[in-house]
């Protein structure tokens, strides 16, 4: 009796120090996609100004939808943009950094292609440019990609559908120029 129980403990253990695992802990199988967007110019933006103080301030949303190009085959960068971001900002705090203004945002959008969505979730950051400041009203707004991107962030990803249907992921905003977006999706489902 004591030796078949030293058997199933060891047994045990060889098959945890091993990987041996029906899910959960023991390593991730499952095959991740692995992708790099470049945000390239910003096709529309529209401010609405909740409070109707005429300025940028906690309440306020900003919506955009911008040009991408997610890299790869012949896409080899924004002259050959292959998608669209539609973004909404909701501005949650004001804080004044490095002498600069940044508003942060509870920032959502969609990565649109021809063979998916993605949808992206974020603690986001806006930074109006001093041509836009002085006075807002609701409705059309001129923005640069600098406002939208004035520092590196992170997001969470769900996949919409097509290519990315049952994925879930991470991404890397990095602030630059252009800015960009470092995705990984991996399926919610396992392989």
């Amino acid at each position: 009796m004591p030796r078949s129980v030293s058997a199933v403990v060891v047994g045990s253990l060889l098959c945890l120090l091993a990987g041996c695992s029906t899910g959960g802990s023991g390593g991730d199988q499952r095959q991740a996609i692995k992708l790099k967007v470049l945000f390239c110019n910003v096709e529309s933006g529209t401010f609405i100004d909740a409070n109707r103080d005429s300025v940028l301030s906690v309440g306020d949303s900003v919506s955009y939808r911008l040009a991408v190009a997610r890299l790869g085959g012949a896409v080899q960068g924004c002259e050959q943009a292959n998608g669209s971001f539609y973004g909404l900002e909701q501005v949650v705090e004001r804080r004044v950094l490095k002498g600069e203004t940044v508003f942060l945002t509870h920032a959502q959008g969609t990565l649109t292609f021809k063979d998916g969505n993605i949808q992206t979730r974020s603690l986001g950051s806006l930074q109006s440019s001093a041509a836009v400041t002085p006075s807002l009203e609701s409705g059309t707004l001129t923005l640069s990609l600098g406002d939208l991107f004035p520092s590196n962030h992170g997001a969470t990803l769900i996949g919409q559908g097509g290519a990315f249907s049952g994925t879930v992921g991470s991404a890397d905003f990095v602030s630059d120029t252009p800015p960009y977006a470092l995705l990984k999706l991996h399926s919610q489902f396992g392989s």
